[in-house]
């Protein structure tokens, strides 16, 4: 998937949310998580103030501040974070439990904490310093204020050590991002399967409009999604349309050729018949010229409404051979040597007549200059990431400088008047592969005469490659 790619955008997007969907999850989890681990520890505090109000109700008055143990070691262990305190407020006295070790607990209520509904006070305080850092620990506590009327008013104070809650919700946390980065790679890998899934008919549709423009379809499938059914529809309805245009172009063509051609042969007919004179011969001369104007017109007009058409292609090897067999016959006096070497599944991506004209000339005219020798050549080649078709001619002629094979490609140049031609051959090829946006050169032939090199759209065979 590439940046620009409709796959790349829908699975960006879809992990996106599912990146901030997972992260709100978590802190929402985390977040009740805490007020559980909070919720499950006040439990237990709850559970030790009750006992201690319980406590101080039974004893007799003076020893309300000296309740039983909870037979919990904790509170007996020093500075173990799990302490009590009782103090009574409308005398200065109070107790704790020996974990304390003489240290003192702060009130909740004078540390500004708002009073539950309940009428008791929860929150956070720092206990002693059980490691010497100048900072109190942590703590966790429960408050509840007593009135026994005139046994006096007593604060009972609950705390236990707030890590304990810290580390459970740090465990949490670290379970859950974990089990949130298996999610997220299941969930991706789902998007991604889900994204190609979903976006495979329009693969199918590249595929067969490539099948198309190689001749091997004519439509795309019918049975493709809903969603996609209209734009198959519009597309089939296009290249109908481009066939329909390119068929009535090519009559115009036939008919305007018809139309010009026969008061051409009038013209003609008359100035032959005419006695010798000067204009009868300036018009015959002037005939010819226009005649090959309109035909080398024509044939532009023609190729180019061809070169439109979705779906035309031609075998070159057997165009080839069959040029091959007509040259050996017109040129039989010279007892050429012609060998060709034709990548069978190679193909040219135009009309056959097209393709005939192009090496029909280039052959024709090695053929003419060649002594004894002809050897051509076709195979694919990469051109800007395209098959292109690489058809080689070469010949053990004279050959050409490089400024004569400039001049070679000019239309009516003729480099030697000795050899048949109207000179229009060569720069008829060049017409023609420039309006099928290939590439036509002249160059030294490695047999010692002229290489013609034409390089035009092509296709492969199934399964094929350009190595």
């Amino acid at each position: 998937m590439t940046t620009r790619s409709l796959a790349f955008r829908l699975f960006v997007s879809a992990a996106a949310w599912i990146v901030v969907i997972l992260l709100i999850t978590g802190v929402v989890l985390v977040s009740i998580y805490r007020q559980a681990a909070e919720k499950s520890f006040d439990g237990q505090l709850q559970f030790y103030l009750r006992t201690l109000v319980a406590d101080i109700a039974d004893l007799d008055v003076g020893d309300r501040t000296a309740p039983s143990n909870f037979n919990d070691p904790r509170f007996e262990q020093p500075l173990s974070g799990w302490y009590w305190q009782i103090t009574r407020l409308d005398k200065p006295e109070s107790n704790g439990s020996k974990s304390l070790f003489e240290a003192v607990l702060p009130s909740l209520e004078d540390l500004k904490v708002p009073a539950h509904p309940e009428g008791f006070y929860q929150g956070y305080m720092n206990g002693p310093d059980d490691k010497g850092t100048g900072t109190g620990q942590s703590l966790r506590a429960l408050e509840r204020v007593i009135y026994l009327g005139d046994d006096g008013t007593y604060r009972v104070t609950v705390a236990g050590p707030a890590d304990e809650i810290d580390n459970d919700i740090a465990y949490f946390e670290y379970a859950l991002f974990l089990t949130f980065v298996a999610l997220a790679v299941g969930l991706l890998a789902a998007t991604f399967v889900q994204v190609r899934f979903g976006l495979r008919p329009l693969n199918r549709i590249s595929r067969v409009l490539a099948e198309m423009r190689a001749g091997r379809a004519m439509k795309l499938p019918p049975n493709l999604p809903d969603e996609i059914v209209p734009l198959a529809r519009e597309i089939d309805a296009l290249v109908d349309a481009n066939r329909q245009v390119v068929e009535r172009a090519r009559t115009h063509v036939g008919n305007l050729a018809h139309a010009l051609k026969t008061p051409l042969s009038v013209i003609a007919n008359e100035a032959d018949s005419a006695p010798s004179n000067p204009l009868a011969e300036q018009v015959e001369r002037q005939v010819l010229v226009m005649r090959m104007q309109i035909d080398h017109h024509l044939k532009r007009a023609r190729i180019a409404a061809a070169v439109s058409v979705v779906g035309t292609v031609t075998e070159i090897a057997p165009v080839v051979d069959g040029l091959v067999r007509a040259m050996e016959k017109i040129h039989a006096v010279k007892r050429l040597k012609i060998t060709t070497q034709i990548d069978p599944s190679l193909r040219f991506r135009g009309e056959k007549q097209d393709i005939e004209e192009m090496t029909g000339n280039l052959i024709d005219n090695a053929c003419k200059w060649a002594i004894s020798e002809v050897a051509i050549r076709a195979e694919p080649t990469q051109i800007d990431g395209a098959v292109f078709a690489c058809i080689t001619i070469d010949d053990d002629g004279p050959g050409l400088s490089p400024e004569k094979r400039a001049e070679a490609v000019q239309r009516g140049k003729r480099l030697d008047e000795t050899k048949p031609g109207t000179g229009l051959g060569l720069a008829i090829v060049e017409d023609l592969v420039s309006l099928y946006g290939g590439r036509f050169a002249l160059e030294e032939a490695p047999i010692g005469g002229l290489r013609a090199v034409l390089d035009v759209p092509g296709l492969l065979g199934a399964g094929v490659e350009v190595t």
